[in-house]
């Protein structure tokens, strides 16, 4: 397989099988909504003058207004002129000029009753009594391409962001383009994508197109194109979406930002797709422009004639904006493409099933609707999800703890939901968190997605504890979590009574010197946090006793309090422990090994005494709390 790029299709067209990407994504269910109406002949165009009412183009050469009542009357009959006998032939394109309001004109492309049915570009001006009536009598040819088949006569025209009547011209019919129109660039208008001014006609060449000056006939923009059946503009971006209906084996869509200067080549004949298709006089593979999304000749997730679309930017279906819709004539298999935010695109295959759609059209409030050609029903595309949407309100978590909370909101949607978020917590909402941000993602009951991220930060409050990091028997090094704040107020003295010895320290940690030896002390840190709120918290240690040069390490009894179960640290091997009630009566007896578990779960709750007893010597005396 000859592949103009194979990136390209490897992360494009085999997305066919709905996703390009593994991760989960959000994106609309899209579903169809029968608008009222009395139908229609063989509909192919839609589009709107800038108000409510809908024009539905008939093939066959009518222009009917469908109200937002579902009634409709006859706005312009041209059938006389126009040749339709042909499947792709007919009244095929309206566009009302961007000064519609006020010059009452606008654009059909058709096919006439010269030779096989030429193309014509003409400009029709409205009554001037009656709105809902355009003057048949008014028509002012602009253009007119000579169409050596039947087929692939293209037919839509938009005018783009910039002002410009864009015309798609298919490359002439037939098959495989014998006569290699769509890369003919000299004297040869088929097989692209015209521009022109018609600001006054005759019309004008804008000296921005690309071939103005050099060879190459100056009305083209982009050329390279099979059969552009429909294309658009994005009503916000300004970027040209293009359907090109391809050959024997790939349909694609062709995307231009709106900066372009034009002269992309979309490739056709040499390339249908992104596989060679004819080869014959064709240039390198780089002197191509490639197709985002292609999908090939099949049934299951494919199809066999792309009917281009619209990207979604209305206001009733928050979840379908800035996507792209669009569809396959043959196989009714939807897809939506929105950009994936780094340079590339995200396509899923919808579950939405709906053939002989021929053509979508945007309303002037950016919705979307698209018509049967066989049926001659109007639809209006809407998202199955409706106004599915979910947000979150957080509660940070204080320094040192992980008390942080997100309550998550769903706002309709189809019961029931799930959750999966990335804690792997599978609740609506959590809690005991640690600051961090967190995502989840939120299933409803027919498969719409949403993804919601919060972030859990620290936040000045109460301090969890008050570490002992060094101690001799006339020092004692502390340290705690930082709060945030500028500074802390330190305080101790001994646990006996007396008064406070305060300092201020900019820092989460201090030294206390000049303490006496195998002496109680109570220390307190304080603190105001940003908005005023006021903490403090208290530690009691004890210095250890002197014997000689030699300090004795103060054992540490944590939790205390505690429910029973203690544990003691920096103890000796062979150290007597004593406990006393408050009436100063031997309770209990131990000998401990080092960092020992002390198990009073069979005393009652209240306050006693531990004494540690080293060598006949009391190294220290606790107070110890049991509380349950």
């Amino acid at each position: 397989m000859n592949l103009r790029k194979l990136g390209v299709l490897t992360a494009v067209a085999l997305c066919t099988h709905v996703g390009v990407n593994a991760q989960v994504v959000e994106h609309p269910h899209l579903d169809l909504a029968l608008m009222p109406s009395p139908g229609f002949n063989s509909p192919v165009d839609i589009a709107n003058a800038g108000d409510s009412r809908l024009f539905i183009v008939e093939r066959t050469g009518y222009i009917r207004i469908l109200n937002t009542d579902g009634t409709s009357s006859l706005f312009m009959d041209i059938d006389s002129k126009v040749k339709s006998s042909g499947g792709e032939q007919g009244l095929l394109g309206l566009a009302f000029d961007p000064n519609y309001a006020v010059n009452g004109y606008f654009y059909v492309n058709y096919t006439n009753n010269t030779g096989t049915g030429n193309t014509v570009i003409a400009r029709y001006t409205r009554n001037g009594v009656n709105p809902n009536l355009g003057d048949v009598a008014s028509e002012v040819i602009i253009m007119t391409i000579v169409q050596p088949f039947t087929n692939h006569n293209g037919g839509n025209l938009e005018f783009g962001p910039d002002g410009y009547l864009y015309i798609a011209t298919g490359d002439g019919g037939s098959g495989g383009d014998p006569g290699d129109r769509a890369q003919d660039i000299t004297d040869q208008k088929l097989g692209k994508m015209l521009r022109i001014n018609v600001s006054s006609l005759p019309y004008t060449n804008p000296a921005t197109n690309p071939f103005v000056g050099i060879v190459g006939d100056d009305e083209i923009w982009q050329y390279g194109l099979r059969n552009p059946w429909r294309f658009s503009f994005d009503s916000q971006t300004g970027d040209l979406w293009i359907g090109d209906v391809g050959q024997g084996a790939w349909e694609e869509v062709d995307y231009q930002p709106a900066s372009s200067t034009g002269g992309e080549n979309w490739g056709w004949r040499c390339y249908e797709g992104n596989v060679i298709y004819d080869g014959a006089g064709c240039g390198a593979p780089g002197t191509y422009d490639y197709p985002i999304f292609v999908y090939n000749h099949t049934f299951g997730a494919g199809g066999y004639a792309i009917t281009g679309g619209y990207v979604y930017r209305g206001s009733q279906y928050p979840g379908m904006v800035g996507y792209y819709i669009y569809c396959d004539y043959v196989t009714g298999n939807w897809w939506t493409t929105v950009s994936n935010g780094l340079g590339g695109w995200n396509t899923v295959m919808e579950p939405l099933s709906q053939d002989d759609i021929s053509t979508f059209g945007e309303g002037f409030d950016g919705e979307i609707y698209c018509a049967s050609l066989s049926g001659g029903e109007i639809y209006h595309v809407v998202d199955a999800c409706g106004n599915f949407d979910v947000s979150t309100s957080v509660t940070n978590t204080n320094f040192g703890f992980n008390n942080g909370a997100i309550d998550l909101t769903v706002t309709s949607g189809t019961a029931p939901f799930s959750y999966a978020w990335s804690n792997l917590a599978t609740t609506q909402d959590i809690s005991s968190l640690a600051a961090g941000s967190y995502s989840v993602t939120v299933t409803d009951g027919i498969g719409c997605i949403r993804l919601a991220t919060a972030t859990v930060s620290s936040v000045c409050g109460p301090l969890p504890s008050i570490t002992t990091t060094g101690l001799t028997s006339t020092t004692a090094s502390f340290d705690w979590i930082d709060e945030g704040v500028g500074s802390y107020k330190v305080q101790y003295r001994p646990a006996a009574g007396g008064a406070w010895i305060n300092s201020m320290v900019a820092t989460s940690n201090v030294t206390l010197t000049g303490l006496i030896p195998a002496t109680a002390y109570k220390l307190k840190v304080s603190y105001t946090c940003p908005g005023g709120s006021k903490y403090s918290k208290s530690k009691n240690f004890s210095t250890p006793a002197r014997l000689g040069t030699e300090d004795i390490i103060a054992p540490e009894i944590i939790p205390n309090p505690g429910s029973g179960l203690f544990n003691v640290l920096n103890l000796d091997n062979n150290t007597n422990i004593r406990i006393f009630d408050i009436t100063g009566k031997l309770t209990g007896e131990f000998l401990s090994e080092t960092n020992s578990t002390l198990d009073l779960t069979n005393y009652a709750e209240g306050m006693y005494f531990v004494q540690f007893i080293k060598e006949n010597s009391v190294v220290s005396t606790q107070q110890l709390v049991i509380a349950r």
